[in-house]
């Protein structure tokens, strides 16, 4: 067994979980136990959120925090902990912060009701001034909050775009680029937009200050389509489905966005998948989603500029464009997880590592990962809605 493997088996995992497609020992190597390891959140049939530790599943919040399947933004923290975030029963914005050991999850509710749909859409992202957390507002608005330590957020939410420019139900996907940090969505008119920000002082103390630029023409996907993005260091890169399914790259310069590129054909992204992006320290990105025949795909520039998606596990693990997140170990090995047609899933692929043999070509099912089912201690359902992150 691989020594990621062996990492999370430490952790409580029974071999007898263990099914897949492990690559050949000799092409993968064995590198030393990872110090992170992955963590997965969602929202249960009961309401309360749940980790996906890589053994099974368990409530981490005595009460309920949001609807089932709702929503969750996942993001490990500067300290080493995860911070989880969601939308509550009520519209407000609901924030729980792993302890500085990682046992135990303490929450905290903001006081404002109904900003927001129940188990909206909703994203976060580490960056040099604190965890910033987006999500679009009942008002068509765009929230932005900032928490610099686990606790009440160090600038409350506010709007980011005025009223009006986007739909509730609109996907959102957050990234920093030094202090600066933002967030990308797709606009009424189907136009990929970014709105980047930074903290200023104002009159009444800390503000936001905020920028709106327009990434595609109008018509270039649909109002609200799912965007992506990724972001590490000086570089950020964002992901949406055109209206057509073809999978777009739109990569930046900075905070600038520059033409999209095409990574894929018409008709390879199901109209409203979900899609899930993360970059390695070294800049190669990886974006996922779900196909129509219910595999998970992926692209990644490891090999090209112009990647095509691999399939990257068996038809059928998870509802088409059903929604997954992802994150590297501190390794190199990205995991993907996802609530499936039957149980939660771990997904472990080493590509850092392929490079060493040559890659399959599209579209056969890439050897070089496994799939891990974990236990659920409570019934997960198709299409939940799941955050992954890494922690020490």
């Amino acid at each position: 067994m691989n020594s990621v493997l062996r990492a999370v088996v430490a952790c409580g995992v029974t071999t007898g979980l263990l099914v897949g497609f492990a690559g050949p020992a000799a092409a993968v190597p064995d590198p030393a136990i990872t110090n992170s390891s992955p963590a997965g959140y969602y929202l249960g049939g009961d309401g309360r959120l749940h980790s996906a530790g890589p053994g099974s599943t368990g409530p981490v919040s005595t009460a309920v925090i949001g609807p089932p399947g709702g929503n969750v933004a996942a993001v490990r923290r500067s300290d080493g902990g995860a911070a989880v975030f969601t939308i509550d029963n009520s519209g407000s914005l609901v924030a729980g912060f792993t302890s500085s050991g990682g046992a135990g999850m303490g929450f905290v509710r903001h006081p404002q009701t109904g900003l927001a749909p129940p188990g909206g859409r909703i994203t976060a992202v580490q960056g040099l001034t604190g965890m910033h957390v987006f999500f679009p507002g009942s008002n068509g608005s765009i929230y932005h909050a900032m928490y610099t330590r686990p606790g009440n957020p160090y600038l409350a939410p506010a709007p980011a775009v005025p009223p009006g420019t986007v739909l509730p139900s609109t996907s959102v996907a957050g990234f920093h680029v030094s202090d600066r940090f933002g967030v990308v969505f797709t606009d009424g008119s189907g136009r990929v937009r970014t709105v980047s920000g930074f903290v200023g002082s104002g009159a009444a103390g800390p503000i936001a200050a905020w920028t709106t630029s327009s990434s595609t023409p109008p018509g270039m996907t649909r109002p609200g389509s799912p965007v992506a993005a990724a972001s590490a260091g000086n570089r950020v890169t964002a992901f949406y489905n055109g209206g057509d399914g073809t999978l777009w790259r739109l990569p930046f310069s900075g905070l600038t966005p520059q033409p999209a590129v095409a990574l894929s054909g018409p008709g390879a992204v199901p109209a409203g998948a979900h899609l899930a992006a993360t970059l390695a320290a070294t800049g190669q990105f990886v974006v996922a989603y779900v196909g129509a025949d219910g595999s998970v795909r992926a692209a990644t520039d490891e090999f090209g500029p112009q990647p095509v998606p691999w399939v990257v596990s068996p038809p059928g693990v998870h509802v088409p464009g059903g929604p997954l997140s992802l994150g590297y170990d501190d390794n190199g090995y990205l995991h993907i997880g996802w609530c499936g047609t039957d149980r939660w899933i771990w997904f472990i692929w080493w590509w850092l590592f392929r490079k060493l043999v040559p890659p399959p070509s599209p579209p056969g099912v890439d050897p070089y990962h496994e799939l891990l089912p974990v236990v659920s201690m409570t019934a997960t359902r198709p299409h939940f809605n799941v955050g992954v992150t890494l922690m020490y």
